[in-house]
C-alpha cells in the first residue's frame, strides 16, 4: 500500500472510531443527563490537578471562550462545577468540580471505558495505542 493510501486509511479509521464513540456514548450521556459538549468539559476537568483557566479549557475543547462560559453555566446549574478565581491570579476564572461533579465524572469515565471501541483491546494494546496517538497529536 502506498504511503498516501496508508495515511488516507488511517484518517478514515480515526474518523470511523470518532463516529463510533459518538454513537456508543449517546445512551450513557442521556442517562447522566449530559450533552456531548457538557460531557467533554466535565471529562477534561481533572479533579486532582490545579483548576484550569476557562481560556485553557476553551483551547483544549477547540472552541471560543464564550462557549466554555455557557457550558460552565450549565454545569453550575446542575451543581456539578463552580467557577472560581484562580488560586494564584484572582483575575483569572477557573472551573472546579463539586463533589457531585466528581461523582458524575467518574460515572462518565466508567461509561467511556465500557462502551469505547477500545474496550476490546487489552491493557497493553490500549497503552500502545495511547502512546501512538499521543505522538501523532504532539506532532505539528
Amino acid at each position: 500500500m502506498a504511503v498516501n493510501e496508508v495515511a488516507a486509511s488511517l484518517l478514515y479509521q480515526v474518523m470511523a472510531v470518532a463516529g463510533q464513540v459518538t454513537g456508543r456514548m449517546q445512551e450513557g450521556l442521556e442517562r447522566l443527563d449530559l450533552t456531548g459538549p457538557t460531557a467533554n468539559l466535565l471529562w477534561i476537568l481533572n479533579p486532582d490537578a490545579e483548576p484550569p483557566p476557562l481560556r485553557k479549557l476553551a483551547a483544549l475543547l477547540h472552541c471560543d471562550p464564550s462557549n466554555v462560559t455557557l457550558l460552565s453555566a450549565k454545569l453550575e446549574e446542575r451543581g456539578l462545577a463552580e467557577r472560581r478565581p484562580h488560586p494564584r491570579d484572582g483575575r483569572v476564572r477557573t472551573l472546579v468540580l463539586t463533589p457531585e461533579g466528581r461523582k458524575t465524572r467518574e460515572q462518565l469515565l466508567g461509561i467511556v471505558a465500557k462502551r469505547s471501541p477500545f474496550a476490546d483491546l487489552d491493557a497493553e494494546e490500549q497503552r500502545h495505542l495511547q502512546s501512538l496517538l499521543g505522538k501523532a497529536l504532539a506532532g505539528r
